[in-house]
């Protein structure tokens, strides 16, 4: 007879799970970039009474006889299906039209030879980002948002190709604005370069970056996050006091075979599990192309064309009230259930023991 009790705790049991990750999805409702969790039951475990056997010459075969021991949660997925873009009229503000990451991670104490395995790095999908005191854009908890930088000729100023497009650097690294170019007395600049230019590094197969002599890679060109212009393809554009058009660099896009397998660290960040796959890497559009970090036999940076950046807005959440409060409706329903065979049951064993009287 306690079976039944048995089997309505494990009922109350799940059902308590379940209203947490409810709780928790409601919870979010308001919050950037949420995905709800989606709680699943399965059966638990069986006690057989009888076992199934086969007929024979006189007498038929039967069916087993199986007691239940009540439910238990199966699983707790994310539905990683994309939030709607909520407008925040902040520029570094960014938004993924489209499946992918962005890519996340600590400021690296030697920027240079810098080079981070990508499934080291925190993904997310809210572009809540800024520029820091000394140029990083980062997010809201100060992480670096990883991408591609712009290279340099020798003399400093941007490198294009035979096809007028800008030469980036394929080792992926914290976006950082450019340089400030200082003449100094009695220097001689570039024709058409000025004091307060950007300055752009060259960049070696190795990933260092190199500065012309006498470069101070800590003074940045001042540049305001809030006049910052990120086009669809992740391209980040910036203006200086001189009125120049600087480049500041191309915002990496991170994706894995199953996002369903990434496991959540909170605040929005998600780490690469075992089930997720290997982070791959590219950007909106191919607007960078060859092997990440330079490798020669690496892996092939990914044309994202399928994925659109989208400045001054923010990823919503992705929870359905409605369909939270109707979920809360069952399963409470279901943990009234589970409250009333207990119930039963106890009177039943008092009226087993009042037998005796």
């Amino acid at each position: 007879m306690t079976s039944s009790m048995y089997a309505a705790i494990a009922g109350l049991q799940t059902h308590m799970q379940k209203m947490g990750v409810i709780g928790n999805n409601i919870a979010n409702a308001n919050t950037y970039g949420f995905k709800p969790g989606v709680t699943s039951f399965t059966e638990s475990m069986y006690t057989s009474i009888a076992y199934s056997a086969a007929g024979g010459d006189v007498m038929g075969g039967t069916n087993p006889s199986q007691m239940g021991y009540g439910s238990k949660v199966a699983g707790i997925d994310v539905s990683m299906a994309a939030g709607t873009p909520a407008p925040t009229g902040v520029n570094s503000h960014l938004y993924l039209n489209g499946n992918g990451f962005f890519m996340v991670g600590p400021k690296p104490n030697n920027q240079a030879g810098f080079q981070p395995n990508p499934d080291q790095l925190s993904l997310k999908r809210v572009g809540n980002f800024n520029l820091d005191k000394d140029g990083f854009l980062v997010d809201n908890k100060g992480n670096c948002v990883y991408g591609f930088l712009p290279l340099g000729n020798e003399d400093g100023t941007i490198q294009k190709d035979e096809n007028g497009n800008i030469v980036y650097d394929t080792h992926l690294r914290p976006i950082r604005i450019p340089a400030y170019r200082e003449i100094g007395e009695g220097g001689e600049a570039p024709e058409g370069v000025s004091e307060g230019d950007a300055l752009y590094p060259t960049g070696d197969e190795n990933g260092n970056l190199t500065y012309p002599d006498g470069t101070d890679e800590d003074k940045r060109v001042n540049l305001d996050a809030l006049n910052l212009s990120i086009g669809q393809n992740g391209v980040i554009m910036g203006t200086t006091s001189n009125n120049e058009s600087v480049v500041v660099g191309v915002i990496a896009l991170g994706n894995v075979t199953n996002p369903n397998g990434l496991t959540k660290e909170g605040e929005g960040y998600y780490r690469p599990g075992g089930n997720s796959g290997d982070v791959v890497v590219g950007t909106s559009g191919g607007v960078v192309t060859g092997n990440l970090n330079g490798e020669e036999t690496g892996q092939a940076l990914t044309a994202s064309g399928g994925v659109t950046v989208l400045s001054g807005f923010l990823e919503s959440s992705k929870t359905d009230v409605s369909t939270e409060f109707t979920d809360l409706i069952t399963t409470q329903r279901g943990f009234q259930a589970n409250t009333k065979i207990i119930t039963v049951t106890d009177e039943m064993l008092a009226e087993l023991v009042n037998m005796k009287r």
